[in-house]
């Protein structure tokens, strides 16, 4: 078994330090650019440009992460050439909270493909795939990090915190895709997808209040968590506090057997279409993952009535040479002290909507070179407090048949980014690479550490291609 301690809390600044975990996102800036495999997968109208087959593992993969934090927000070089936290002494508060937003956003979303293929019948194109998809969100109010790094030494003898939310989910996926033109500017697609949820957990505190009594904080606050999937959750003895440092997940298929007896099951659909108009312009919607997962197991735990005390950050130790893990340990022990749960239900079923995704686009060709067109498009995510929305102008150039390539400019909830992306379509392989935002690494520390922001990405894949090219420029 993998013990997960202090989750409710330490999830939350564990991952907005992880900018560099593996995550897969969809590729935006390759939205339209010529002989992409994938845009399938954001659009199910629109169809690759020849039937493929990816290799799993190598068909798409990719690391990085969105938010308008940066890694170098939490840690700090010392003299030694090691690293430490912002809570150590050496790193004032002002220099710590002059990089904090108001509302700090993280996401990193995976959607690994581990087998696809597709192929065209008539008019018509199919996809076939299984995929494993998570998803880690974060809205971190700026008055969290503010108690934590001052407390009570900035004169402040009460903290009204609210709207902290933390979520995670992850499922398997297996998707028939299906799109064919229904006129000779009307193209419809639409992917009906099976899924399996894996693991679950929802964490949402709306007010979170602490008033100096003494010497320790009184606290008082109103929230509740979700856990979902094979997982164990314990209370600390004679009470129905949720001990924090009990909460399990399994490694292997066994232990998923134990832990839970029926399986998590889900439905879900993509829908999209492209219209073609004016001779130059084409525009495009999709709206994914309509659809839910019912839970066979689902803990809930609400915040405590009445109130509890706090001992505060304060008297947190850093020890001359204790590493970055050692110190987020310390953190992790405190943040599950301040943050209570009591247990409500274990083991009830429960089922759960998935997080939409909507895109609109317009493409422009140039009529002095059709080979050059430009493009907008807008991507809304629909998810409560963990909703973003990004308008993304790109220019796309395909100079010969073979080899196309994008760059585009970007502004979101994360900030400003710009991407570009290559693709090498020849018979027999299909080879791309791209980035959503390469600014980050514009600007680094010594120890390659962003400074500005952590929304940045890199996506490559290599797929094998078989028959005859459909492309947009083939004669």
């Amino acid at each position: 078994m993998k013990r997960i301690q202090y989750i409710v809390m330490l999830v939350a600044l564990a991952a907005a330090t992880s900018i560099s975990a593996f995550g897969q996102q969809n590729l935006r800036t390759a939205y339209f650019l010529d002989g992409y495999t994938y845009n399938y997968k954001m659009n199910p109208a629109m169809a690759p440009e020849r039937a493929f087959f990816a290799m799993p593992m190598i068909g798409n993969m990719g690391i990085g992460a969105e938010s308008n934090m940066a890694l170098s927000t939490f840690l700090y070089p010392t003299g030694n050439g090691n690293m430490t936290t912002f809570m150590n002494k050496s790193v004032s508060a002002d220099q710590f909270l002059d990089r904090i937003q108001q509302v700090n956003n993280l996401n990193i979303s995976m959607n690994e493909s581990l087998i696809a293929t597709g192929f065209r019948v008539g008019k018509s194109f199919h996809t076939i795939d299984l995929s494993v998809k998570a998803d880690v969100s974060a809205a971190l109010p700026k008055d969290l990090f503010s108690f934590v790094k001052v407390g009570s030494s900035a004169g402040a003898t009460s903290w009204d915190i609210s709207r902290i939310g933390v979520r995670a989910n992850s499922r398997l996926e297996l998707a028939y895709g299906y799109s064919r033109p229904i006129a000779d500017w009307i193209r419809v697609g639409a992917r009906v997808k099976l899924l399996a949820g894996v693991v679950r957990a929802d964490v949402l505190i709306d007010d979170l209040n602490l008033k100096m009594d003494g010497q320790e904080w009184a606290v008082t606050a109103h929230g509740n968590a979700e856990v979902s999937g094979p997982v164990k959750v314990g209370t600390i003895k004679g009470t129905k506090e949720i001990d924090l440092g009990s909460i399990e997940i399994p490694e292997n298929i066994e232990d998923i057997n134990e832990y839970a007896s029926e399986s998590s099951v889900g439905f879900a659909v993509d829908l999209g279409a492209t219209f073609d108009f004016l001779e130059y312009f084409t525009a495009s919607v999709s709206v994914l993952d309509l659809g839910f997962i019912g839970w066979s197991s689902t803990t809930t735990a609400v915040m405590p009535g009445g109130k509890w005390s706090f001992g505060g950050f304060e008297n947190i130790s850093f020890e001359e040479g204790s590493g970055v893990e050692d110190e987020f340990d310390k953190l992790g022990e405190s943040l599950g002290n301040m943050l209570k749960m009591e247990l409500v239900d274990d083991c009830i079923k429960k089922s759960n909507p998935l997080s939409a995704t909507v895109h609109a686009g317009i493409e422009a060709r140039m009529p002095f070179y059709e080979r050059l067109a430009f493009g907008i498009l807008g991507t809304q995510r629909i998810d409560g407090i963990y909703s973003w929305t990004e308008g993304r102008l790109s220019a796309n150039l395909a100079p010969v048949n073979f080899f196309s390539l994008a760059a585009s400019y970007a502004v979101s909830n994360f900030g400003n980014s710009v991407g570009g992306a290559v693709n090498i379509h020849l018979p027999g392989l299909n080879l791309y690479a791209g980035l959503d935002s390469f600014l980050p690494l514009m600007n680094v520390t010594p120890q390659f550490i962003p400074i500005d922001s952590a929304n940045t990405n890199l996506t490559f894949g290599l797929t094998f291609t078989f028959g005859k090219a459909q492309g947009r420029y083939r004669d």
